[in-house]
């Protein structure tokens, strides 16, 4: 309509309360409702028993569903704050400033308190499933960064890292620590192990499998997990009490791996020998090996080997190698983090605030995953942030009130946007 008849257009600026991002609302009143901003606040008192200090909860929810928005800075916070349209679907006569949430975040305790709050949420979570044993997966990320507080990781580059852990059957994020890239992946793994144990039986649950890259190739791993009777899927460390193990195998045992849907990119055999660590720890060890496409110096060897220990004697090789795999999966949730949300930006050269928003995301992503396992449905479990931002929080919609009633009217929907509103409207009804 406008083409060719630019002349004849005036451009104005409106304050209708019209907004492009209803389903941020509708995030905000089910947290309230999960009792995620009960949490924040109970963990965070207000400082002095001032009534005019902004409640944690109004900071930290700011943070998180700007996160969720699509923010890539701090900043972008204003974008949010002029929206009238959001604020009024949020509740909320008005919004944190940028600079309050900074003012937030680079205060250590705060960090800690994040981590605690995330901690509470997940075992709420891990509660109220259907789910009795879970399968905890943990790996470490890796993100570039140029601040003063970053350091050059094993992968000769300035970086941050995050070591996190996820419960398989929620994909949410229960675990993490958020480190200078220099420190060990193999640091923290026994602590956030022990810690999702603990967070498992105070929700009733249990921890059941755990998996892991070889970085838990650890002795006090194997007996913690002797001990509470879970069952640990490892890749192992080719060190050398595992080659001298692998070389053992004859020649006559290797079988070869099949590939009906086509997803190796080499001809691979498997062969299964035990192997026992220097502490006594014995397990089934599952090999793999394909041939080395260029053996040299370094890498001698005709074949290159890939081992998993595990201490689950009933499983069969090819099931057990394909749960295994499975812990790919954490490295997908860590994509989301990173590229989905926003983890890997850092908004300071102060370590603690770049913690903070680090650990900002980490709750963003659990608010998104609490959202899909209690309140969209099962349509919208396997959906990305893109895909959730499509269908439910970028959806234009406003609330208008006539007489004792509040009215949401979502506007130019498709049926199925509408119908997601629909499922977490019938969540919130339920007291």
């Amino acid at each position: 309509m406008l083409h060719g008849k630019m002349s004849q257009v005036t451009l104005k600026k409106s304050d209708e309360d019209v907004t492009g991002r209803m389903g941020i609302g509708w995030i905000r009143h089910s947290m309230e409702h999960f009792g995620l901003e009960e949490m924040i606040d109970r963990r965070s008192p207000v400082e002095g028993g001032s009534n005019r200090e902004i409640s944690a909860s109004r900071k930290v929810m700011a943070g998180t569903l700007s996160i969720i928005a699509g923010a890539q800075r701090i900043e972008d916070l204003e974008v949010l704050r002029s929206d009238k349209g959001l604020l009024h679907g949020l509740g909320w006569e008005s919004m944190i400033s940028p600079d309050t949430l900074r003012e937030y975040l680079k205060v250590r305790r705060n960090g800690g308190r994040l981590r605690k709050i995330d901690d509470e949420f997940s075992v709420k979570m891990m509660r109220e499933s259907s789910v009795e044993d879970f399968t905890f997966d943990n790996d470490a990320t890796y993100f570039d960064s140029e601040k003063d507080s970053a350091e050059y990781s094993y992968q000769m580059r300035r970086q941050y890292s995050g070591l996190l852990g996820f419960i398989a059957e929620l994909k949410i994020c229960n675990t993490v620590d958020f480190r200078p890239g220099n420190i060990s992946p193999a640091s923290g793994i026994l602590n956030q192990l022990r810690k999702a144990t603990a967070q498992a039986k105070s929700a009733g649950k249990r921890i059941a499998r755990f998996r892991s890259d070889s970085a838990a190739h650890q002795d006090k791993i194997f007996e913690f997990c002797e001990g509470k009777s879970i069952y640990y899927f490892i890749s192992l460390d080719k060190n050398a009490a595992v080659l001298e193990c692998i070389r053992a195998l004859k020649a006559g045992i290797w079988r070869p791996v099949e590939d009906p849907a086509g997803k190796l990119e080499r001809k691979t055999e498997w062969a299964e020998s035990v192997y026992v660590t220097n502490k006594g720890s014995a397990m089934r060890m599952l090999v793999l090996r394909w041939l080395n496409p260029k053996p040299d110096l370094f890498e001698p060897e005709k074949y290159c080997y890939h081992a998993i220990g595990t201490n689950d004697n009933e499983i069969e090789a090819m099931a057990w190698l394909e749960f295994h795999n499975g812990r790919m999966g954490s490295e997908q949730f860590n994509g989301e983090l990173k590229e989905g949300l926003n983890a890997s930006y850092t908004p300071s050269h102060d370590f603690e605030m770049d913690r903070g928003y680090f650990l900002l995301n980490v709750l963003a992503y659990n608010i998104l995953q609490c959202m899909k396992l209690f309140y969209l449905g099962s349509d919208a479990g396997k959906w990305t942030v893109k895909t959730l931002r499509y269908w439910f929080v970028d959806v234009c919609g406003k609330i208008v009130r006539s007489g004792r009633r509040y009215y949401c009217k979502i506007l130019n929907a498709t049926p199925r946007a509408f119908a997601l509103f629909q499922h977490c409207w019938s969540a919130l009804r339920v007291a």
